[in-house]
């Protein structure tokens, strides 16, 4: 439910499918979800290969997309959006 709502979403931002896959890099989501069972999904700034290292940077760009997206879930997950 929360995936389709995400490619929904992602969808209607952005006229185009997502990649849907995981991420190659540990993130909270292992306590959250992997260990209390409370589904998630990332959607995040930046490059994954970049992620967690100290010289990760992050565009400004990536945070204004990602700000959209974020605040755009809550109407898909409740079927109202556009």
């Amino acid at each position: 439910y929360l995936v389709q709502g995400g490619i929904r979403g992602h969808e209607e931002l952005f006229g185009k499918a997502p990649i849907v896959d995981k991420w190659t890099f540990s993130t909270n989501c292992v306590a959250t979800t992997g260990r209390h069972k409370i589904p998630a999904i990332g959607f995040g700034p930046g490059d994954e290969a970049q992620a967690h290292a100290p010289n990760e940077i992050t565009r400004v760009e990536d945070l204004v997309i990602c700000s959209k997206f974020y605040a755009l879930l809550p109407y898909n997950l409740e079927g109202k959006s556009n």
